[in-house]
């Protein structure tokens, strides 16, 4: 599971300011042609020039039309290296080369994507650069510091359409059924952020207020899908003008949505990729939570032309500094556009517990990692970067304030623009607007793996506060070493003070007064820590949940970090499930997100265990007061997050055998089936997957059918996802044979496994079927971070021996991009291991004396 490492640097003694490509895509054979001028500035005496190149083939090579090179390729490095006979003169030469590649189906580098108009099948090209292929499409300096200007030009067919970074300044038919389209010079970019796509498109566009052109690109027939985007498009890129006060330096703005596509969206300047499902909205029949998808995806892509593409990383390490800054930037543009979506709510189930869980791994990474291998760029595009990043940016902006932190960023982005920055710069610049000392609080959040658990002890009239490093795994925890301490700013309510008061934790240990009968540690969820609480106030807390005297978001916190602590063996399940009961009168969609998560965690833990029917009856009945107030039928004017709520409870006590709610789903795709009714769009899925994990073969035929049928993609994705929901071991097979054929896109596979694998008999079928199809999944998605996703699935396993098997497998079979996704899964089936071993009577025990009481 180990790879070589190799130094992907290129030499510093070249640098390029300017690329002249031209680039003529073949859409029936897949292959491209094209040239290249790059305007170099050679800084010292060279008889070589080395450039990146993977699967392109370098036919000629001359440096300022005079001197002919030797070309030479290195697959394993990927690169070209065009050496010269006579030495290069210092000061500024152009190097041209002539070259060709490949349209790959590997949704990485210039690749193609499978699209119908009218039944019939075309193919378009589509670029997708980050983090190291843009050296698919061209020969060039493929990293992130290494900026230049871009000139395209494309020659395509006549009848379809090229879009890149820029407007066009020129279109030209040349008689032979193709045009000439050059585009006007890119600012000073970063490879990875080139954009070139050629395919059948139609749009729609509106200016925002500042003048610039939003437009949104779709292939033909989906133009009615647009309008949410183009709207929010251009409220979201006024607000980002005002909000970091540097104006979008394009005159266009494009957002294309892309049959086949690895990713949710790509933040190309100026030609933002995406993925269907998170770009369109058909507002019959797009959920609540489709919309929601959509105006973070939009926000988190334009947040990015300022945080990632006017100011740049400098190198992979820094990755989270335009990753985790727009996760956390994306929920202040949406708040701005829907206040009512309640939002920074749901950041703390969304973001900040994804962090926590994956970060309280001994197989985490710091935010910041050293990156020298591509294949360890694909695995830092996690949760560490990307939530963990957006949750300490949270955590600072809370204690700085907001409006130091606007400042802060402004000055940031205004310091750097159109270079390259480190985590430094963003600290100083925050530094000097606040005049607090960011770079010391920061420091060992950013450098340093995992986070805090502040552990609480009552003594006498104050309560003291002590860090450690938190793991999920007792296994992980007993044989720890780090002893790093962070400087946290935490917030506190009491019952006596409901407005937070701030303290900056900088030491090991912290003593707070006393203040009401109860406390509430990291109010509103703000830092990222967990918190573990003497059974004392534990106690006193838990009554304040039942009369709701907590907000939401404490409420949540408190249940998360219990059932964490009991995973870790630092609390007991039992605990944490009669804290479980101290929510069934709560309507907050929060809570219940969290409930239903952790229940479904002990479920899969005690599936094997002689009561595990008595524990789903004792899910089922948890979930019974909410499942009657929120029903089945929406009701007019219910607030965002109402809806949301629905589908969850719902689903859940379907799962735990509500058989009233069974009945009513089943009866509900009976009738849609049958024609009879069309179901709300936020109630589809749910009633899908109820049928399906209570139907036959015929249900799944019947879902076939319509996924086959449908155009929609986010009601292709539901459907999918009820085609993996079966119980019967002959209709699971079927699920995850179809994953990976010709119907179903490369995008999309690995769904199936994530959805097979959370049933007790289902996780063992989803093992088989990836270990015999192994070969086929590397294959498709080698050097890309979507292998992990089958990968991942395989934690929800409770036997050391399943760990071991997995060990084993992997130690002979290559999983590139995925060495640290194997290790995080072998550490949390062991860790499972641990919990069951440790807490099964206990949990027994608890629901028999949950049995008495309903008795």
């Amino acid at each position: 599971m180990t790879t070589e490492k190799k130094n992907i640097h290129l030499s510093q003694d070249i640098n390029p300011k300017e690329y002249h490509l031209t680039i003529q895509p073949d859409l029936k054979m897949f292959v491209f042609t094209g040239e290249v001028d790059i305007v170099l500035e050679v800084k010292k005496p060279i008889k070589s020039i080395t450039l990146h190149a993977d699967e392109i083939d370098v036919t000629k090579a001359t440096f300022n039309d005079a001197l002919v090179g030797e070309i030479t390729h290195d697959e394993d490095s990927e690169t070209v290296t065009i050496q010269f006979a006579k030495t290069l003169p210092v000061g500024e030469g152009k190097l041209h080369l002539v070259f060709t590649g490949i349209h790959n189906d590997m949704l990485k580098g210039f690749y193609r994507s499978k699209y119908y108009i009218d039944g019939k099948e075309y193919y378009m090209v589509v670029t997708q650069f980050e983090a190291t292929d843009a050296r698919r499409a061209f020969p060039c300096f493929d990293e992130p510091a290494r900026k230049a200007i871009f000139i395209v030009t494309l020659l395509v067919p006549q009848d379809h359409t090229a879009i890149s970074n820029t407007i066009e300044t020129e279109i030209k038919e040349l008689g032979n059924g193709l045009k000439r389209i050059r585009y006007a010079p890119t600012p000073i970019m970063s490879t990875y952020l080139l954009a070139m796509i050629v395919g059948k498109f139609e749009y729609i566009e509106k200016k925002s207020p500042e003048g610039v052109l939003v437009r949104v690109f779709v292939t033909p027939g989906k133009k009615n899908q647009a309008t949410f985007a183009v709207d929010a498009g251009v409220k979201i890129l006024s607000f980002f003008t005002k909000y970091f006060g540097i104006a979008y330096p394009l005159p266009v703005l494009d957002m294309i949505a892309i049959p086949d596509f690895a990713a949710g969206a790509m933040e190309n300047w100026g030609a933002i990729t995406y993925r269907e499902t998170a770009l369109l909205i058909d507002e019959k029949n797009s959920s609540t939570a489709n919309k929601q998808r959509v105006a973070l995806v939009i926000g988190h892509e334009l947040a990015h032309q300022w945080f990632g593409n006017l100011v740049t990383m400098d190198w992979w390490t820094n990755l989270w500094l335009n990753e985790g800054f727009a996760s956390y930037i994306e929920y202040l543009a949406v708040d701005h556009l829907f206040p009512e979506w309640d939002f920074w709510a749901q950041f703390i189930f969304l973001d900040h517990v994804r962090a926590l869980e994956l970060d309280g791994l001994e197989n985490t990474h710091p935010i910041e990692v050293e990156i020298e291998d591509p294949n360890d760029i694909n695995e830092i595009y996690d949760a560490v970067s990307y939530s963990k990043g957006a949750s300490i940016i949270r955590m600072l902006a809370e204690y700085l304030g907001y409006e130091h932190f606007e400042k802060g960023l402004q000055k940031y982005l205004k310091r750097h623009a159109y270079q390259n920055a480190c985590t430094e710069d963003l600290w100083q610049a925050l530094e000097d607007v606040s005049g607090k000392p960011v770079k010391k609080i920061m420091n060992n959040w950013t450098k340093k793996a995992g986070y805090p658990l502040i552990t609480i002890s009552e003594t006498g009239k104050e309560f003291v506060l002590s860090q450690s490093r938190f793991y999920s795994s007792a296994l992980s925890q007993k044989k720890a070493t780090d002893k790093t301490q962070w400087v946290i700013p935490i917030g506190i309510v009491s019952s006596s003070q409901k407005e937070p008061t701030y303290h900056l934790m900088e030491q090991k240990t912290l003593h707070i007064p006393k203040n009401g009968d109860w406390m509430k540690f990291n109010a509103g969820e703000k830092s990222l820590v967990r918190v573990s609480y003497p059974p004392t106030l534990l106690n006193r807390l838990e009554e304040a949940i039942k009369k709701k005297t907590i907000a939401k978001e404490d409420r949540f916190g408190i249940l998360r970090d219990l059932f964490v602590l009991a995973e870790a063996g630092k609390a007991s399940t039992d605990q944490a499930l009669k804290m479980s009961l101290a929510f069934t009168s709560d309507a907050a969609y929060i809570v219940w997100v969290e409930l239903a998560t952790e229940i479904a965690k002990v479920a899969n833990l005690v599936s094997e265990e002689p009561y595990y029917e008595d524990f789903k009856g004792f899910a089922k009945s948890l979930f019974s007061d909410i499942v009657k107030k929120v029903g089945f039928e929406p009701v007019k004017g219910e607030d965002h997050t109402q809806k949301l709520l629905r589908s969850v409870v719902l689903g859940q006590s379907a799962k735990y055998g509500n058989e009233e709610v069974i009945k009513k789903g089943q009866t509900l795709f009976d009738q849609v089936v049958a024609g009879e009714i069309t179901l709300d769009a936020d109630l589809r899925g749910v009633v899908y997957t109820i049928a399906a994990r209570n139907g036959d073969e015929a249900v799944y035929n019947a879902l076939l059918t319509r996924y086959r049928k449908e155009t929609l993609e986010q009601e292709r994705d539901r459907l999918f996802l009820a085609l993996s929901s079966f119980k019967q071991e002959e209709l699971i097979k079927k699920a995850l044979a179809f994953s990976l054929s010709k119907e179903v896109r490369t995008q999309d596979s690995f769904k199936v496994a994530m959805m097979t694998s959370m049933d007790q008999q289902g996780k063992y079928l989803t093992w088989e079927f990836i270990k015999n199809n192994w070969d086929d999944i590397l294959n498709r998605y080698s050097g890309t971070y979507l292998i992990s996703r089958f990968i991942t699935p395989m934690d929800s396993f409770i036997h050391a021996e399943q760990a071991e098997e997995i060990r084993v497998f992997f130690k002979i079979r290559k999983a590139p991009s995925a060495t640290r996704t194997i290790l995080q899964v072998l550490e949390k089936i062991e860790s499972n291991a641990l919990w069951i071993h440790r807490d099964a009577a206990k949990i027994a025990t608890f629901l028999k004396s949950r049995q008495k009481v309903s008795l």
